[in-house]
């Protein structure tokens, strides 16, 4: 049914069934205890948002419940156009219709109420839609996946090269600068940086600007950053490891006090620390490793790029893509991670999801499904395998875009969090680029494979 029927519905005299509702904890559930729950008598249907599942059905609810699946809330006369899902974006504190539900991967599930409207997506980092019954809108990996496999021991030696202590001081040497990409000293430093980590490691550094809109009109050049490592067998099969560089705090216009640390600082700092993992291991594939400006103004670097390589033909080299964006955040000790992709990547999603259980177990990896609101839609809109790699407390981040996201206000878990999502990606890349290692000798470098 299309949202502005649903709606019309909603808020006009015609009677339409109420369900009554649950919604439960499935951290703890098996897939069979969810697929039980789903097929329950009295369920009429359900929304699935990672580690929460809502069951709706005739009332009075009988919902088959136990221990290991705590029910979180109740609600009675539940209407179709009601229940809407928002996709998360910049704006995220900020006030919007309906009652939260829930969380989960990247969305939330609200309940709109009586003379509530659903809003129109507020520009490129948010989304509104109706919930379709039966609708998987994020879902845990764990439920789906077979036992995880042993560790690889070429893949392994590339993953422990993944040094949490030393991405935490990246992330603190680029929040020492204002990133704003409407500024240009700090930024310009910033970015001169980045470059310098990249020719450290021996790879080719390019700077390549791009026009995007200023803050007073017309347009400002800036720069993304490129670090590319040339494969060793397949030179012209890309990887795409990538995050932005910039930053904001509460006024999008501000080019002071925006140290960006989790956002992102973090992501940035990520894609240098794989670059420190993979490279001593000599990847068979090219790998460019990339830092974008003008993300939070409209994935204005990202878009650029893919538009260089589509001008160029360069895009049908790139095989697959990797984004970072806020990586370091986690409200408790359990490290919940999204990964994020199209539903029909879910081959390329189940890598990262297999990755996580085979090397990082303390990581949980839930997929979100429907992706929006950062660098890594350019490159799903060109027909790339793609998947983005998030935290997913980034939401109730308490200095989300504000000039306190400083290093020390990232928490206790930072270096867990961090650690677990880069050594989750390092292994994924490391297998499709072909960074082994050699076991039968040592690296001049200095590396024990």
């Amino acid at each position: 049914m299309p949202p502005a029927l649903l709606a019309l519905l909603l808020h006009s005299a015609v009677a339409v069934p109420a369900d009554d509702a649950v919604l439960v904890d499935i951290r703890e559930a098996s897939a069979a205890d969810v697929a039980a729950l789903k097929q329950a008598d009295g369920v009429r249907w359900w929304v699935e948002l990672g580690d929460r599942l809502m069951l709706a059905g005739d009332p009075p609810p009988r919902f088959p419940v136990s221990a290991a699946v705590p029910v979180l809330g109740h609600f009675t006369d539940v209407r179709p156009g009601e229940l809407v899902l928002r996709g998360v974006g910049c704006d995220v504190g900020e006030s919007v219709p309906g009652t939260l539900v829930a969380r989960g991967g990247r969305w939330q599930l609200r309940r709109l109420g009586a003379g509530d409207a659903m809003p129109a997506a507020h520009g490129h980092d948010e989304s509104w839609r109706v919930v379709e019954p039966n609708e998987v809108v994020a879902r845990q990996y764990r439920l789906d996946a077979p036992l995880a496999a042993p560790p690889d021991p070429e893949i392994l030696p590339v993953v422990q090269q993944v040094d949490a202590a030393r991405w935490f001081a990246g992330l603190s040497q680029l929040a020492s600068w204002d990133r704003s990409s409407y500024g240009t000293t700090s930024l310009f430093a910033a970015r001169d940086w980045i470059g310098e980590q990249f020719a450290d490691l021996g790879l080719e550094v390019e700077k390549p600007d791009f026009a995007m809109p200023g803050p007073g009109g017309g347009t400002i050049t800036r720069q993304n950053v490129i670090g590319r490592w040339t494969g060793t067998t397949h030179p012209d099969e890309w990887i795409v490891v990538g995050a932005h560089y910039d930053s904001r705090n509460a006024s999008l216009g501000s080019t002071v006090s925006a140290p960006g640390a989790e956002d992102n600082a973090s992501g940035c700092a990520g894609v240098i620390e794989m670059a420190r993992a993979l490279v001593p291991f000599h990847p068979q594939r090219t790998i460019l490793f990339m830092c974008y400006a003008g993300e939070e103004q409209n994935l204005y670097g990202s878009t650029r790029h893919v538009q260089a390589l589509q001008a160029s033909g360069d895009i049908a080299k790139v095989m697959q893509v990797v984004t970072m964006d806020m990586i370091g955040y986690s409200a408790d000790e359990r490290l919940d991670a999204d990964y994020e992709s199209y539903a029909s990547q879910q081959g390329y999603l189940d890598r990262f999801g297999a990755a996580a259980a085979t090397y990082v177990p303390e990581l949980h990896v839930t997929y979100s499904l429907n992706p929006f609101g950062s660098d890594h839609m350019p490159y799903l809109r060109a027909g790339k395998e793609t998947v983005l790699a998030i935290e997913s407390d980034w939401d109730i981040y308490p200095y989300y875009h504000k000039s306190s996201d400083t290093p020390a206000n990232i928490g206790p878990n930072v270096l867990g969090m961090g650690g677990a999502i880069l050594r989750t990606n390092v292994a994924v890349v490391a297998d499709l680029a072909g960074a082994r290692a050699d076991l039968d000798r040592v690296f001049e470098d200095g590396f024990d494979g």
